[in-house]
């Protein structure tokens, strides 16, 4: 088998990505320190961090005065230099965010629709970009690209997922509608009205990437993240990198069958918010819209009662994930309402106890909330332009930092 190794170009690009990373982890730091964290040479690291400044992505911050010779200078990050847009198409919702170069989420924008169709979401979105550019003025420029992050199989198990009375009279009909979502065509659109790269994932590997960037102090490698909302799928963190294995459906968690099909045959079915709410309409309960609803000692009843019976359902399959993967945490995230989510956590946990013969790693929320899923489909074309990969290498130079 032939194997091919870097050109000069990829690793140059690759070096300059090292170069941004330790800028953006430890701001104001000098070309000395670069020199040491890396092994380039002097003259390397200038070159590119003088395209660096050029280009707007770093800036000068001060000076250092050292034991001697001149001055260093101290470089660190320009939040303005760089944006990721992140759109999210989700069954009841399309919703957008704007970060700037540091992460920092400069715009959130959403509007609520059920099940949307191509026409809809079209006209939504071109709205959403529309309060986008007229933030950004003159900065349009500086957009890297477009993040799209949506659900797999959003034409599949409507008789389950969807709540609306009116679409339920026509479950054939917007059947039929939403199978535009099977292709990329809303890609190629989007790329075509912002005139940028289009960068897609599934929902819940988007949520993963943005627990992963923006999470604990210290992140975790290893974590398997489970994310709740009108369905439920899950993503595979390996090695501090989202993990979609030989077809993109690795951590397809919503795809196993249920313990006893209780509240659905799959557990994207009954791990969701769909049947939540199907649970609540079923004990003739109506269902929440403030914060202070769901302390009512009814509605706490009947969520415990939910969570306790999902946690059996998903129980088996999450012990499957334990053994097969063997990750350091389970990271629940989503947009279960927050009141809910400590008590699935709770039941999870304590049937995973009770029933797995293998330990039972640490279950907790995810560090962002519902916009995570948006915020990681923001991050995609910052990561694919500028973060260090090791498929930008096929073999590493001697010259360059391995990640």
């Amino acid at each position: 088998m032939k194997s091919s190794g870097s050109t000069s170009e990829q690793s140059r690009i690759y070096n300059e990505r090292i170069i941004l990373q330790l800028v953006r982890q430890k701001p104001g730091l000098s070309r000395g320190y670069i020199a040491q964290q890396t092994g380039l040479s002097a003259q390397t690291i200038s070159v590119i961090t003088g395209s660096l400044l050029e280009r707007g992505l770093v800036k000068v911050d001060g000076k250092v005065r050292g034991r001697r010779g001149q001055p260093s200078v101290q470089l660190s990050l320009n939040h303005q230099g760089a944006y990721g847009l992140g759109i999210n198409v989700d069954r009841d919702r399309i919703s957008a965010v704007l970060l700037d170069f540091s992460g920092h989420c400069v715009l959130s924008l959403e509007k609520q629709v059920s099940f949307p169709t191509e026409q809809t979401a079209k006209e939504i979105a071109l709205a959403l970009i529309a309060d986008v550019k007229a933030r950004l003025q003159e900065d349009w420029v500086k957009v890297q690209g477009v993040g799209l992050a949506k659900p797999d199989y959003m034409d599949a198990w409507l008789d389950s997922l969807v709540t609306d009375a009116v679409q339920r009279t026509d479950l054939e009909g917007l059947q039929a509608e939403l199978t535009y979502w099977q292709s990329d065509a809303f890609e190629s659109w989007l790329s075509e009205q912002t005139g940028l790269p289009c960068y897609k994932e599934n929902d819940a590997i988007a949520a993963a990437t943005s627990e992963l960037l923006f999470g604990a102090k210290t992140p975790r490698k290893h974590f398997f993240y489970l994310f709740v909302s009108i369905a439920c799928g899950g993503s595979i963190v390996a090695d501090g990198e989202c993990y979609s294995g030989a077809h993109g459906k690795a951590g397809s968690f919503g795809l196993l069958p249920t313990a006893t099909g209780k509240h659905g045959r799959w557990i994207l079915e009954a791990l969701s918010i769909s049947s939540l709410k199907r649970f609540f309409a079923g004990h003739d309960l109506p269902w929440p819209t403030v914060a202070a609803q769901w302390q009512h000692p009814k509605c706490q009843q009947l969520v415990d009662q939910w969570c306790q019976e999902v946690a059996f359902e998903i129980q088996p399959a999450l012990s499957a994930v334990i053994a097969l993967y063997d990750p350091e945490a389970i990271v629940i995230g989503g947009r279960l309402p927050s009141s809910v989510l400590p008590q699935l956590i709770d039941a999870v946990q304590t049937c995973l106890a009770q029933q797995s013969v293998l330990p039972v790693p640490d279950i907790g929320p995810a560090y962002a909330d519902e916009t995570a899923v948006t915020l990681g489909a923001a991050v995609l074309p910052l990561y694919e332009t500028f973060a260090p990969q090791r498929e930008l290498l096929l073999l590493a130079s001697s010259q360059t930092l391995k990640p």
